[in-house]
């Protein structure tokens, strides 16, 4: 299993940032929230996203699918202080692309995160559009230059 490369999230600026709660009902025995609402967030991160940039989750008979998704944890989320989920594109294929995202809560990264996307119709996937192409292309993570 290919580890995510952690250095290129979290010295990046990311063109979407947005706070998410965290709810009681995320949390499991230990009192943090639980793995699998982590992904919950990761997703609402993720379709806020797509909305601010007017990613259309349909282009003609084609649609973005979610066909991996990478999940790492850093550390434990609590209830009830929100969380900011950084998210943008990390690379764009001929018929995917890959979406990248770190959430934080209190300023330290808990977790990091890759989802692959492929366009598909109904027969299987596709080439991106190229309108659908440039607009992931402004979207990109962009490294965080040092300045010296």
């Amino acid at each position: 299993m290919a580890r995510i490369d952690r250095s290129r999230l979290e010295g990046a600026r990311f063109p979407q940032v947005e706070q998410v709660p965290t709810r009681w009902g995320d949390l499991d025995m230990q009192g943090h929230v639980n793995n699998a609402a982590a992904t919950v967030i990761l997703q609402e991160g993720r379709v806020r996203f797509n909305r601010a940039a007017s990613l259309p989750s349909a282009v003609g008979d084609l649609r973005a699918m979610v066909v991996g998704l990478t999940v790492e944890y850093a550390a434990e989320l609590h209830y009830p202080e929100p969380v900011e989920v950084q998210t943008g594109i990390v690379a764009i294929g001929r018929s995917s692309f890959t979406v990248g995202q770190i959430v934080r809560q209190a300023g330290r990264t808990a977790i990091y995160a890759e989802s692959t996307m492929v366009m598909a119709s109904a027969s299987g996937a596709a080439p991106l559009p190229d309108a659908f192409r440039a607009s992931l292309e402004a979207l990109h993570v962009a490294p965080v230059v040092a300045r010296g």
